[in-house]
Order: structure tokens, then sequence, then C-alpha cells
């Protein structure tokens, strides 16, 4: 495809998108612009209704005015004396304009007075609404259905004196001929279930119905009989405020329509127009402008050819194709040059192919005799014209490269075999390095972690304690932490976190810290649990987590307050080597809930008993047939150890565990905390 085609079918292709780029905010624009006619159609066509109404309704509302505040009226109905009242209304209705039907209305809706009097039954308006809506002395004028069919143009007025209401209805079809006249089209009126009021206009009546504006709020416009019909509707108010009807008028727009459809045909055809002379002129433009690249591209076929002398007579332009026409020419040359230099190089070649001839021949006499005469015979085929020129020396380059890659091979597999041998070596020694500094490392944390843990206890007449622990690893996931609180209370916790080695200490420095700190500002066991659990909970990305048991002893009373964080339960053990368990509803491990709470569990240390606080490690030791230590065999080591100090205590229980693994590697950390109880209480040695 030619590129003016391309190019024509591209501004074919963007012409649409424009037109409905500039066709589409324009009927958005139309629909906006009919939108707002509607409304000030509907606006004036309301504001007419309303003059014509109250035009109508004047003298009405004079003769209304005139008999409700006529005292001799007023009198003759106090007295109840009704035909006096209806000669009386007689006198008033002469001179006055057409009234239809009068009546004198009392609050509760029954017809005191009524002319013609066979309507004296039941009241045309609702008088409780008018006398709620107007003052005494006022009233308002509108349109009432009536029970018989048809419409009254009604005035309510609302007396000075007395709970009356006086109301007159005149016809309301000649004002509503008037309302049509005044807005140039025929008017219609029906009640709000949209039942026509009036017996007229039966056709109008269809072409409401065909056109679904019986319901409609704003105007409707319809073709009828090859004319544009527009149907404005309309709300009426009774006397009492409230619509009672809706006005529809139906008018000819035909010429505006007329006006409007032509305005929109000559835009259409200005548009088409416009395009087909821009598309006319753009191909005109496109072929004068790319003819030249059709001489080009001519002479370009012709140099690829080998015409290293096809030219185009392209006038001097300063577009893209006087730059191609310049870059043609600057090709040709190019290639007339090239042409000179291939005929310089040719000659050269052949020089260069007898010097590097004869320096190959020298070169051969450093190899073996069988490779020297293999060289050797590929340049005399050379030489005597049997080879082609430089492809005789590749092949005697060739034999001369293979024999120098062969020793090279041998050499290069040398080496990288001794090479290879160093880097073993060498990867070894890093390792090593790197396994000793970790290895140092992790001694140095196994130290400062064993260091932070207490190993001086507090000293009292009133209670002697020893606590150690063992890690499985270079620094275990236990701890235990025992501290003096200014109340003179002891605090004593054991703690044991989830998993091994170095994640699990950090952890459970955390935990230990996070404790301590509870503690040192007064916090009970399970206030400090609290506090400790939710600052874990709250930022705990790794999900690991920490059993503890912390207790408060008063060393007066040996009175023991203490809680339970899904730990070990602790046991204690009397002299007479009888022991018990501090059991309770146990809370859960801490860092996996937050807002957990805790419950504190009290008990009470006699003297000679002896609280044993330990970790899993002890009841969960294993050895090589898979048994573990369990609670029984710990239970039988503190009777066998009853009556011991804490630090035997603590001793001989390690010492009955490791019997029992028989040299199997300690699977976890180790961890025991002994108080014997004493319950004399003198000085306090300090902590």
């Amino acid at each position: 495809m030619l590129l003016r085609t391309r190019i024509i079918a591209l501004a074919a292709a963007i012409v649409p998108i424009v037109a409905a780029a500039v066709a589409v905010p324009a009927w958005l624009l139309l629909q906006e612009r009919d939108g707002r006619v509607g409304e000030l159609t509907v606006a004036r066509q309301v504001a007419v209704v309303s003059r014509e109404m109250l035009r109508a309704a004047r003298p009405l509302t004079e003769a209304v005015e005139r008999i409700a505040t006529d005292a001799a009226l007023a009198q003759e109905l106090e007295r109840g004396d009704i035909p006096a009242a209806r000669a009386r209304l007689e006198v008033l209705r002469e001179g006055a304009a057409p009234i239809e039907r009068i009546e004198v209305i009392a609050r509760g809706g029954r017809v005191l007075l009524a002319q013609p009097a066979e309507h004296a039954v039941e009241g045309m308006i609702d008088t409780a609404a008018v006398l709620r809506e107007y003052q005494p002395g006022t009233g308002d004028s509108g349109i009432e259905p009536i029970p018989d069919g048809g419409g009254l143009h009604l005035v309510a007025f609302a007396r000075g004196q007395g709970p009356q209401v006086v109301a007159a209805g005149a016809a309301f079809a000649p004002t509503l001929e008037v309302i049509g006249a005044a807005l140039g089209g025929q008017a219609l009126v029906a009640d709000l279930a949209g039942r026509p009021l009036l017996p007229q206009g039966a056709s109008a009546w269809h072409s409401i119905e065909a056109a679904g504006a019986r319901d409609a709020a704003m105007p409707v416009s319809f073709r009828h009989d090859g004319r544009w019909m527009q149907i404005v509707p309309t709300m009426l108010m009774g006397s009492s405020g409230v619509p009672v009807a809706r006005l529809f008028v139906l008018q000819d727009v035909s010429q505006s329509a007329q006006r409007y459809e032509v305005v929109l045909l000559v835009a259409g055809l200005v548009l088409v127009v416009v395009i087909l002379t821009a598309g006319i002129l753009l191909y005109r433009m496109l072929r004068a402008a790319l003819e030249p690249l059709t001489d080009l591209a001519g002479v370009l076929r012709a140099i690829a050819g080998g015409d290293r002398l096809a030219s185009a007579s392209v006038d001097e332009r300063d577009d893209e194709i006087g730059q191609i026409a310049r870059a043609l020419g600057v090709l040709r040359s190019s290639g007339l040059a090239l042409d000179r230099m291939e005929t310089r190089d040719r000659l050269a070649r052949r020089r260069h192919l007898a010097l590097i001839g004869g320096e190959l021949t020298r070169l051969a006499e450093v190899f073996e005799a069988s490779e020297r005469a293999a060289v050797t015979a590929v340049l005399r085929r050379l030489e005597q014209g049997e080879g082609q020129g430089g492809a005789g020396l590749a092949e005697a380059f060739q034999s001369m490269v293979e024999s120098v890659l062969n020793r090279h091979t041998k050499l290069e597999a040398l080496l990288t075999e001794r090479t290879r041998d160093l880097d073993t070596v060498r990867q070894a020694l890093d390792q090593r390095v790197l396994l000793e500094r970790m290895v140092q490392e992790l001694q140095v944390a196994r130290r400062l972690q064993l260091e932070s843990l207490p190993s001086v206890f507090p000293v009292s007449s009133s209670f002697e304690m020893h606590a150690a622990m063992w890690p499985a690893k270079e620094v275990g996931g236990d701890f235990y932490d025992v501290m003096r609180l200014p109340d003179g209370g002891l605090a004593v916790m054991v703690g044991d976190a989830s998993g091994k080695g170095v994640a699990a200490a950090i952890f459970v420095a955390m935990t230990r810290s996070l404790l301590r700190a509870a503690m040192s500002r007064g916090a009970s066991p399970a206030e400090a649990l609290f506090q400790a659990n939710s600052a874990l909970a709250a930022d705990n990305p790794t999900m690991m987590f920490a059993t503890a048991f912390v207790a408060i002893l008063d060393p007066e009373s040996g009175h023991l307050r203490y809680a339970n964080a899904g730990h070990n339960p602790p046991r204690v053990v009397g002299a007479s080597a009888c022991q018990r368990a501090l059991g309770g509803a146990d809370g859960i491990a801490l860092g996996v809930v937050e807002d957990f709470i805790f419950d504190d569990r009290e008990t009470r240390l006699t003297p000679g008993e002896t609280l044993v606080l330990f970790t899993d490690g002890v009841t969960e030791a294993d050895r090589a047939d898979g048994s573990l230590f369990g609670d029984d065999r710990l239970t039988a080591a503190l009777i066998a150890a009853a009556g011991s100090d804490p630090a035997q205590l603590v001793g001989h229980i390690a010492a009955v565990v490791n019997d029992f693994a028989e040299g199997c590697p300690q699977a976890d950390d180790i961890t025991l905390l002994c108080l014997a109880y004493a319950g004399e209480v003198v000085a306090v040695a300090g902590d």
C-alpha cells in the first residue's frame, strides 16, 4: 500500500472521531438546552395560569368578601333564620359576577346556607383545611372538582367572626379557554387520577394518551398528522392550597421545530462539505508532495543493482523529500568511493599475502617436524598457484593454530587443575575462619547470657534460694530472675521461649526485661504478665511465644501471690517429702493474643517448705530409647532430696536428669529455681 494511501486512510479514520468529538458535546448541549427550555416553558405557563386565575377570580373575590362581611346576613345565621338568610343572600348576589354556586359552611363541614338549595348537603370545600390555612378575614381561590363531574373556579373566604367559610364557585370552562388563548393552544384539565373534568377536546385527550403525557412533569413533544405538537403540564391548586387537578396545554410548535430541523440539516451539510473539501485537498497535496518519491525509489533500486551512476531529477527543496534526495546522492558517491577502495584493497591484499606467506614459513621452523611439514606443504601449493590466496594462507595458519591450541589446551588443563586445588584449599580456610568467628561470637553470647542471670541471690533468715540454667545450645531460650521489691517482697520468675538458639535468647531477653520493668513499677504478677504480653503480641512478626511463671513472696507471712502464663506448674515440697503443685486456671503463653487477662492466685508457704520452679527441659529430657524424664521421675527426685538446701536440691535434680539421659545430647534448655522458706524474719542481707 502506498504511503499516501495509508495517510488518506488514517485521515478518513480520524475524521469520524473528530466529528463525533464535536457532535457528542453539541448533542449534550442541545439536550441541556432542551431541558432548560422545558423548565422555562413550565415556569411561563405557571405564571400565565396564576395571572389568568387571579384575573378571573377578582369578581368572585369581591362578591365573596361582600357576602362574608355583611352584618345582616351574619345576624340571620346566628338566629338560625335560614329563610331570612337566604333572602338576604339573594339581595347580596344581585349585581355580582356570574356565580353558579354559593355556600356558607360551618366549621364541621355542614352547609348552613346554599344557593341553589339542592347542593345543601355537603360543602364544596374542606372547611377545616381553609380555616387552618387562612386567618379570619382572609382567603384564596382555586379550582375544585365537583361530584357530578366538571369543576368550579372557587373562591373561599374565612369570616372574621364566627367559624364559617363563605365559598362561591363559577364555571371554570371560560377561565380555561382564556388560559388556552393566552398560551396559544388548547387547554384541558383533569383530576389527579387523570380523568377529564370538562367534556371537551376528545381528540386532544387522545393525543395526550398517545404521547404518554398524563403523568409528565415536563413538556412532551410528538408528531401528529405531520405536525409537531407539544403538551405542557401544570398543577392546579384548590382553595385550601393543595393540588387538586392537572392542566394540559396542547400547542402546535411545528414552526419552531421546523426551524430547529433546518438548522441541524444545514449544520450537517456544512460539516459534510468541509470534510469532503478537506479530503480532496489532502489527496492533491499528498500526491504532489510524494510523487518525487517514486523517482527516488527507482534510483535506489538501480544503485542496489550495481548502477553507481543512476540519478533522479528532483528539484532542490528543504522538506523530507529533499533530504532523501540528498542522502541518495551521498549514497551514490559513497558507492563510487567504495568501488575505488575495493580495487586498492585487492592490490594491497596480494602484497600482504606474499608477506604473510614468508613470515609463516619462518614461523613454521619452530614447530616439530610433522607439524612443520604440513605447514610447508600448504605454503608450497600456494606458491605454485594451487591455492586461493587468502584461503591457502588461512589453511596454513589454521594448521599452525591447531598446533598452538593443542599445546595451550594441555597447559590450560594443567593450570585449571592446580587452580581448582588452590580454590578448594582457600574455601576450606575461609569456612574455617568463619566457623571459628561464629563459635567465638556464640561463646561470647553464651557468657553474656549466663552472666546476665542472677548468680548472687538475696539472703535472709526467712528464706534461702538458688537457681541455675543449662542451655541446650550456645545460647538458651530459658530465663529466671529474682528481685527485691520496694515493699520488702521478693519477686521470682521463670520463663521458656519457643524454639532454641539466638532467636529464642533474644525473645526471652525481651520478655524478662518487660516483666522486670512491670514488677519494678509495683505491678502484681498478673498485671506484669498482662503488660509483657501486650507489648510482645503487638509487634511479633516472627510469631514466637514464651511461657512464664511470676510470683511475689511476702517473707514475713509466707504469703505467695502468683500468676502463670502457660508454664509448667511449680512444685512445693515440704520437709516431710510431701509435695503439691501450684495449679489453677493457667493463662496462655506470652506473645500469642494481645490484651489477654491473667489471674492472680494465692497460697501460703509454711516454714520448711521449698518452692521449686522449673522449665520443660527437665520433664521432657529424653534418652536414646525415646523415653522422657516425666513428672513422675521429677516427683521421685524431689522426694529423695527433701530437706536439702536449695543449692543441693538444684544440683541433685540436674544430676538425676543427666544420669537419666545416659549421655544423650541435651535437647532443650534446663532451668531450675528453688526457694526454701524458713519463716523466721530477721535482717535482710541484701539483693
